[in-house]
């Protein structure tokens, strides 16, 4: 079994490679990103239908851009970027993988959100 901050050694060069790629090849003009199964099977926006394009526009700095291609991802990845450098900082210290801790309200509320989100992105075309 690999040691925690080897697997974070690893990680971190590979999301920085991730990011390099989506930054270089834009999602709406290459065919090699992932299709989601979900809007395949049903054509119905899951909550993470258009996050690669909404990362691509953030990267570019194109805030406006990213919020049309999905206003959750938009708005969530300043945190989650800020957890993904937390928990990076807390292997390569310690050795050891954060236990996150979550109330199960934040959880039902963060649920709560995407479900909302997905109906009102299928229903009124507004996300």
């Amino acid at each position: 079994m690999m040691k925690p901050r080897l697997m974070t050694a690893a990680a971190m060069p590979a999301f920085a490679g991730a990011l390099i790629v989506v930054y270089n090849f834009p999602p709406d003009q290459y065919g090699f990103y992932p299709r989601c199964p979900i809007y395949a099977a049903t054509h119905l926006l899951c909550p993470g239908c258009g996050s690669t394009r909404a990362l691509y526009e953030l990267l570019h700095g194109n805030l406006a851009g990213a919020l049309h291609y999905n206003a959750m991802f938009t708005l969530l990845a300043p945190f989650l970027l800020a957890w993904w450098v937390f928990c990076c900082y807390r292997i390569m210290r310690y050795d050891r993988f954060p236990r996150p801790r979550f109330s199960r309200q934040a959880i039902a509320a963060l649920g709560l959100a995407v479900l909302l989100f997905t109906i009102g992105r299928n229903t009124f075309l507004i996300f």
